[in-house]
């Protein structure tokens, strides 16, 4: 193996990072989702999304209200895009009387920014294993005064 080189150490760092966003927005919002207030959102105003995809959705804010009635938000923002403007309340979750943000009751909520970040950081400690033992291996090689043959510069046999 060759050195370890700027692109693999970009990716790691990407990776590293991302993962550990991913991951802690994901298990922020199934915190919320699990131990929050349940209640209901209304969508008062809702904006274009804006991706270089073409699927944009609506971003929407709005209203809150707890199940229970024990209080209301009168402006949250919703952790989701939707495709048209709901006009009917939207189960949701906040995590108390003065939340700014609630998460909709969908899985995917919470479950895809998880997965993706998890992911992410699988492989950018996978990267740094890798770059470890590979630093390892050449340090040794070095101390012992032998040197690491590259699999190219093999002569046939």
């Amino acid at each position: 193996m060759g050195r370890i080189g700027p692109r693999r150490v970009l990716v790691t760092v990407v990776a590293l990072g991302a993962g550990v966003f991913l991951l802690g927005g994901g298990l922020m919002r199934l915190e919320t989702r699990l131990t929050g207030v349940p209640g209901h959102f209304r969508a008062e105003r809702c904006e274009i999304s804006e991706s270089r995809h073409g699927d944009d959705g609506l971003l929407c804010t709005g209203s809150f209200e707890a199940e229970d009635g024990s209080f209301r938000i009168a402006q949250v923002d919703v952790e989701t895009v939707f495709d048209e403007k709901p006009t009917e309340p939207v189960a949701a979750t906040v995590d108390g009387p003065s939340a700014t943000v609630a998460v909709e009751h969908r899985t995917g909520a919470w479950l895809l920014p998880a997965a993706t970040g998890l992911f992410c950081l699988i492989v950018g400690v996978r990267n740094v294993v890798v770059a470890v033992r590979h630093t390892r291996r050449s340090g040794a090689s070095a101390a012992s005064g032998t040197a690491e043959a590259e699999p190219s510069a093999k002569s046939p046999a």
